[in-house]
């Protein structure tokens, strides 16, 4: 089973890191590396609470990754969304 947690947050820091780079790369927040720290733990936490949810429902491997996935794209997504972009880009 913990190679299951394993396996489930490391599916949702990588959707989370994922998220990060297509939402920022073009203007990076000010304050990157905590705003970065923040993204990655949401992103841990959705896909373990998600995997673990889907896991609950089918006992197979592979919904509990898509779970996970879904799950740690909402969390950081959500958390993406509501960090400001800089407001003085391109001046």
């Amino acid at each position: 089973m913990a190679t299951l947690w394993a396996l489930w947050a490391l599916t949702g820091g990588g959707i989370s890191t994922t998220i990060m780079m297509i939402v920022w790369l073009p203007d990076p927040p000010p304050d990157f590396t905590s705003r970065f720290f923040g993204l990655l733990v949401a992103g841990i936490v959705g896909g373990a609470l998600g995997g673990y949810l889907t896991h609950g429902v089918a006992f197979d491997a592979l919904p509990g990754i898509v779970g996970a996935g879904a799950a740690g794209t909402v969390l950081s997504g959500v958390v993406a969304m509501l960090i400001p972009k800089r407001a003085n880009a391109g001046r």
